[in-house]
């Protein structure tokens, strides 16, 4: 039995200068703003008035009234799904204990200290900055990019600024508080797993754990397992490293495994486990979990090591993006954000998410809904981009903790295919010249991904593979030759996004351009008087050291000078879909001599200009629409050998099965002539690559290529164009549009139509935008809203 207390709680600093109500779950920035003290710290430039609260400790307290009696068998506790982050706890003026990480649950027992009536709880939240800078101080400096400090705390590591976030060290209860009643013992943890399966059946593994009064003999509790409803065992607890635990193998003889999206359905079981005391139920989990296996093959070949993801003995191409947290003050995140996200990035055939590792672990709603519609997912633990002091014991038992207790709390999700280390650590000890304390000859962070976290994953885990680090790889940490690669020379070195087409990694985990978010987003945090790229609300709002100078620099090199704000936003954001779409569209072509392609980043955590696909708003950009184009089952693609001037022709499926086809293929001038023309009939291949044809580009600064593959009766279409845009000097498509009914009809003119985006009145999430036209083609698209504005590259070029 649980009594929450959440809701409104007294909160003050100990300094004396602010008091208030405010709400748990909740932190003190949000309760501050929401209390009218500071502005929204999101707009304009307001990010620098919250750092004078960094340095505060804060006090929550609430009093309550408890008349519930506790029986002599009965255990009482005292629970914080999440404080942010070091605290001490105190009930009726007794000190309970000390939280010292974010990311795990804490619980008190509080049989001797809950009185009967009224109580008073408070909770001293420590500085997240100064209790740190001491840390460091005693320690010393920890070595990487961004703020050195957040090493020494088990805090969100993005909280304290990144190269797309906003420094805000928040503070507070941010995940729910709550007392709970039971008799005996609770259940924790329990999961069930597929341990083997063939013709006459499967091998289920079913285990958990019985935390309370361990007291006393534990042959008159048993725990029973309940699938879809129906008894399926019951299984005596036992004790085993000091814990009491259960655990014991079921039987079924027909299974429906969990698959991720596009290779089968992601079937989900109702698990019920039922802790009994003599036969009567005293506790229970219930949960939804999928029985599948997950190998990670990586297999000598001639490019290197494979790096390839098996689920229930198929292989899966990983099409996915990059996750980081969609909120700064966490607790303003609702369930249905979450889902509304996660909806986006399925609409947008993404089969791989990867939770990066200077984040937190997600909402629970995150890893369900992942299981529900097929979402893989990429766990990265959280440590990013620093040095971690892992050589002090106390630091190194408490991360251990960590891991142990993510990992048992989220084992049972099937959408999780892989445990990961670190987000980029391994990479910086060999190449960033930033990072090279050692201490015994290892560096710090080491003792933890390649010693203490792969032997607690075996342990508490056997489901799933782990993976040190991302990037990680056989002869140096960011190989292209074996394990996972970040591409980063695109972008970050100033190359053109034609580089991705020399980059034979083998699984692309990381790589990213950036782009304006969308117009009403940037009217949010900026005025229009203060919408110049280099104005300084608009700067505040880009993080990356010299970001604006590479979104100009690369608008130039494409589309020639620009100064026009509204053309910029718009063209930044074809550009970045452009340039995702060309490493996307050479990855998938070697299929699986590469297995994977994970864009940096699907998601924003507040208004900002990033590599994002999706706003912080919910709003997508046109990369969202173009993932929809790239990661489809199909993709008819153009590779193009700019020295040579040859072309070739490819079609890559997904299907589990050979296909028939048909392509077709147009060649038009930007003045709308059709140049070349051809049919072809076509078998695809069982989840491969074909190649069709080849031809030669005689004018690149005029050819547009236009392909169309028709399979099962759905058409899907691609483009290519041969020149930057600056070259090419596109003309009028001539877009006319009927819009009734709920319906849009585009059709273009004589010319192609490129980058056709269509505003609506209320920002409708369309099924397709930022689209592409052959002369004289149609296209219907259900828009419900008013139509605002209808414009193509030539618009904004030309305007």
């Amino acid at each position: 039995m649980k009594f929450s207390l959440n809701g409104e709680w007294k909160i003050y600093d100990s300094e004396g200068e602010y008091l208030l109500q405010g709400n748990v779950p909740g932190v003190v920035q949000q309760s501050l703003f929401e209390a009218g003290f500071f502005p929204h710290p999101y707009q304009g430039t307001n990010e620098i008035y919250f750092r004078k609260l960094e340095n505060k400790d804060w006090i929550y307290e609430k009093n309550f009234d408890f008349q519930e009696k506790i029986m002599a068998e009965e255990e009482i506790e005292l629970v914080f799904e999440g404080i942010d982050t070091l605290s001490d706890v105190y009930l009726n003026e007794v000190f309970l204990g000390s939280t010292q990480n974010m990311f795990m649950e804490y619980r008190f027992n509080i049989k001797n200290v809950l009185k009967l009536g009224q109580n008073k709880i408070r909770v001293h939240i420590k500085s997240p900055v100064r209790i740190p800078k001491i840390l460091e101080q005693n320690y010393g400096k920890l070595g990487g990019p961004e703020e050195s400090i957040r090493g020494y705390i088990r805090k969100a590591q993005y909280s304290y600024g990144w190269d797309w976030g906003i420094r805000l060290p928040t503070s507070g209860i941010f995940k729910p508080v709550y007392l709970e009643k039971y008799s005996h013992f609770r259940l924790s943890d329990c999961t069930a797993y597929l341990l083997s399966y063939d013709r006459q059946g499967a091998l289920i593994v079913v285990q958990g754990f019985l935390k309370g009064n361990t007291q006393g003999a534990l042959n008159a509790f048993s725990v029973e397992v309940l699938v879809n409803g129906e008894k399926k065992g019951e299984f005596k607890p036992f004790t085993k490293n000091q814990e009491t635990q259960f655990s014991g193998i079921i039987t079924e003889k027909e299974v429906h495994l969990w698959y991720p999206r596009g290779l089968g359905k992601p079937h989900l079981y109702h698990f019920a486990f039922i802790l009994k005391k003599e036969g009567q139920e005293i506790y229970r989990e219930e949960k939804k979990i999928g029985l599948r296996t997950v190998k990670l093959v990586r297999e000598k070949d001639s490019q290197g090591e494979s790096f390839i993801f098996e689920i229930n003995g198929k292989r899966v191409f990983a099409k996915g993006a990059n996750w980081i947290p969609a909120e700064h003050i966490l607790p303003s995140l609702r369930e249905e954000d979450y889902r509304k996200l996660l909806r986006m990035a399925y609409q947008a055939n993404i089969n791989m998410l990867r939770v990066w590792g200077g984040g937190i672990y997600e909402h629970e709603v995150f890893y369900s809904t992942c299981d529900e519609l097929g979402i893989m997912v990429w766990q990265d633990f959280m440590f990013a981009c620093l040095e971690y002091p892992d050589h002090l014991p106390w630091f190194r038992e408490l991360c251990n903790q960590e891991i142990k207790s993510v990992v048992r709390r989220l084992r049972w999700h099937p959408a999780i295919v892989i445990w990961c280390g670190n987000n980029e650590n391994n990479w910086g000890f060999e190449e960033w010249g930033t990072m090279n304390r050692k201490v015994d000859g290892i560096n710090l962070g080491n003792r933890l991904y390649l010693f203490d976290f792969p032997a607690i994953c075996s342990q508490e885990d056997p489901t799933r593979p782990y993976w040190p680090g991302s990037p990680y790889g056989e002869d140096r940490a960011n190989s292209t030759h074996s394990g996972d690669h970040h591409a980063w020379e695109v972008w970050s070195k100033w190359q053109n996004y034609e580089y991705y087409t020399q980059n034979d990694g083998r699984f692309i985990s990381e790589f990213g351009f950036q782009a304006f978010p969308h117009r009403k987003t940037v009217d949010f945090f900026a005025t229009r008087k203060e919408q110049d790229i280099f104005h300084p609300v608009i700067m505040a709002h880009q993080k990356q050291e010299e970001g604006m100078e590479r979104i100009v620099r690369f608008i130039v090199s494409q589309f020639g000078l620009i100064k026009d704000f509204d053309t910029i936003l718009y063209l930044s954001q074809i550009n970045q879909a452009e340039a995702i779409k060309s490493g996307v569209e050479h990855w998938r072509s070697r299929k699986y001599l590469t297995s994977g392609t994970l864009f940096w980043q699907f998601n924003d955590s507040w208004p900002v200009i990033s590599w994002s696909a999706i706003d912080y708003f919910g709003r997508p950009k046109a990369l969202y629409y173009y993932t929809k184009r790239f990661f489809a089952e199909i993709l008819p693609l153009i590779k193009y050998h700019k020295a040579s001037r040859r072309a070739g022709i490819f079609v890559v499926s997904d299907y589990q099965e050979l296909l028939p086809a048909t392509l077709e293929f147009s060649v038009f001038t930007t003045s709308g002539a059709q140049v070349i023309h051809r049919e072809y009939h076509i078998t695809l291949p069982r989840d491969g690559v074909l190649p069709v044809d080849e031809f030669e580009v005689s004018e690149p600064q005029k050819w547009i290529a236009f392909l169309r593959v028709n399979v099962k009766d759905n058409i899907y279409s691609n483009y290519k164009t041969f020149a930057p845009y600056r070259d090419m000097k596109l003309e009028d498509p001539g877009i006319s549009f009927v819009h009734q009914n709920g319906i849009l009809q585009l059709t273009s003119g004589k010319n192609p139509a490129l980058g056709v985006e269509i505003i609506t009145e209320d920002d409708e999430l369309l099924s397709d935008n930022f689209i592409f036209l052959e002369p004289g083609e149609s296209k219907v698209i259900p828009v419900k809203s008013k139509i605002h504005t209808i414009k193509s590259m030539y618009d904004y070029l030309n305007g």
